[in-house]
């Protein structure tokens, strides 16, 4: 995701949620420190370098936020589907806060909300597959359906 995109969803959620930060010290502390420390790659992950670690063996739980119908058409192999409307009721099929998570939607807009929500939660390792499944696909990355 580009710097310019990610800096355009931050303001627009901080301004959508500006009324209730205010009102929530904490939320808006929790807020603060995201934005302080987010990480130099904007916490996304490319995915050529989500394909090499895969291939290395590593397992990073990958969280498809798409619509069942979406995933059913073709997903990463063992993504776990949570659509982004249900993560707050599935907080507690995500692994433990210091896991890697890979946030994976269809443009990599989805996947960025949740990321970001993600982190301000408290989970400290979760990464949003850049650009998406557009670009897992372009890349002829395997698919199973």
């Amino acid at each position: 995701m580009t710097r310019l995109a990610l800096a355009v969803l931050v303001a627009v959620t901080l301004a959508s949620t500006a009324p209730a930060v205010a009102q929530a010290p904490a939320v808006q502390q929790a807020v603060l420190d995201y934005l302080t420390n987010i990480a130099a790659d904007y916490n996304a992950i490319a995915a050529p370098a989500l394909r090499a670690r895969l291939d290395a063996g590593e397992k990073p739980f990958i969280l498809d936020v798409r619509q069942p119908e979406e995933f059913a058409a073709g997903h990463i192999p063992g993504a776990v589907n949570i659509p982004i409307r249900t993560i707050a009721q599935n907080l507690g099929r995500l692994p433990a806060k210091d896991a890697l998570i890979v946030v994976v939607c269809r443009s990599g807009m989805r996947a960025a909300y949740v990321t970001m929500a993600l982190g301000i939660l408290g989970w400290t390792n979760v990464k949003d597959l850049a650009f998406g499944m557009y670009e897992w696909e372009r890349q002829n990355f395997p698919m199973e359906k």
